[in-house]
């Protein structure tokens, strides 16, 4: 029986670090719950982004340890042939941390400043406090997104089947943080104020996009909906019976809701926004033809609703776009970002790995 690979090692505790930090905030009465979330989902993005790391490496575990700067220079200042690795107080191998992580993967840079507002919230949690409405509000935001982009990025690299956990938070209350519309910033301490002020700034940079694939923040919406039960009670829309019960539709709130996007306003941005090669030409025109016969992706408003009278305007679905991404290549979030990946050479006798079983993670 063959042994795991180190990376599947880290990948797995990762796994089981987010697990915990879903579970933990879940629970209807948890006193740490803000806090205990952070802390447990920073590191998981930490041993997911070292098993990715290792993975890219072969699983040599120099590549997560910290080089000595000093210990791998001659007396005359120029470089060893060997590097030499720090070491901690118990004599195992140091290894980086996670903004040295974050620097050796080409991640988008919107899903590098999620993960530094869950460090900037687990920081405050540790070595001060979180006690404040508003930061349950934005926790709950800021963690929404960052389990989505957890989900995606681990199937990305690990092709990981998650779709057998629950993997999102659960506001279990009649008023849960997403509901608090009336506090006011003014109210908090400098310290809450500070950290607030610091969250909204980020989300005023980063802004949330429906086609984006990572986010800041994510807000949180409840609403009750139709249910399919058959233990639900039956309802009978007779507009002819005044003893009927009286059910109010909105159609113009359903359309707006289904199709979003005007043509001009907001598919034609995106769509030069999103591709690299996209040009409105005959190609374009053929498919979005196609697109707009079906009602999934495109709806039709007349000025006269009733009678169908004028001219219709087309309004979109935004997954329209992934119908377009099939025929045309995206944009790189990532074009101007660069980092070179010091690969390190086999390190010497001394103040290096030399068992198998000598390192820490």
């Amino acid at each position: 029986m063959s042994r795991k690979s180190k990376h599947s090692y880290l990948l797995e505790k990762s796994v089981q670090a987010v697990i915990s930090a879903i579970e933990i905030y879940n629970k209807p009465d948890f006193k740490y719950r803000e806090e205990s979330f952070s802390i447990l989902m920073v590191n998981a993005w930490e041993l997911l982004l070292k098993a990715k790391i290792l993975k890219d490496n072969k699983n040599d575990l120099t590549a997560l340890y910290v080089i000595d700067k000093v210990k791998s220079l001659k007396k005359d200042g120029t470089p060893k042939v060997n590097l030499c690795y720090k070491q901690n107080r118990a004599n195992n191998f140091m290894t980086i941390d996670i903004y040295s992580a974050l620097k050796k993967l080409p991640l988008e840079n919107v899903l590098r400043e999620n993960i530094d507002l869950l460090i900037e919230i687990r920081d405050n949690a540790i070595h001060f406090f979180n006690d404040s409405k508003l930061f349950e509000k934005k926790l709950l935001e800021i963690g929404t997104a960052t389990l989505k982009s957890y989900v995606d990025i681990i199937n990305d690299w690990f092709n990981y089947d998650l779709t057998r956990f629950n993997f999102f938070l659960m506001p279990i209350a009649f008023f849960h943080p997403g509901d608090i519309t009336a506090l006011s910033l003014n109210k908090e301490d400098k310290h809450h104020k500070n950290l607030l002020k610091y969250i909204a700034k980020k989300e005023k940079e980063f802004p949330t996009t429906e086609i984006g694939k990572h986010n800041i923040s994510l807000i949180l919406e409840t609403k009750f909906v139709r249910g399919t039960s058959t233990e639900a009670i039956p309802m009978k829309y007779d507009p002819t019976n005044p003893k009927a019960i009286s059910v109010k539709i909105d159609s113009e709130e359903q359309f707006a809701n289904k199709y979003p996007w005007s043509f001009i306003d907001d598919l034609m941005p995106k769509l030069k926004e999103r591709y690299k090669d996209f040009k409105a030409d005959k190609k374009y025109n053929k498919i979005k033809q196609a697109l707009d016969k079906n009602v999934a992706f495109c709806g039709e408003r007349y000025l006269d609703i009733k009678k169908k009278k004028g001219v219709p305007k087309k309004y979109y679905n935004p997954e329209i776009l992934k119908e377009f991404d099939k025929h045309y290549q995206k944009k790189n979030n990532n074009d101007n970002y660069s980092e070179k990946i010091v690969q390190p050479q086999t390190p010497s006798t001394v103040g290096q790995p030399t068992g198998k079983n000598n390192y820490s993670l």
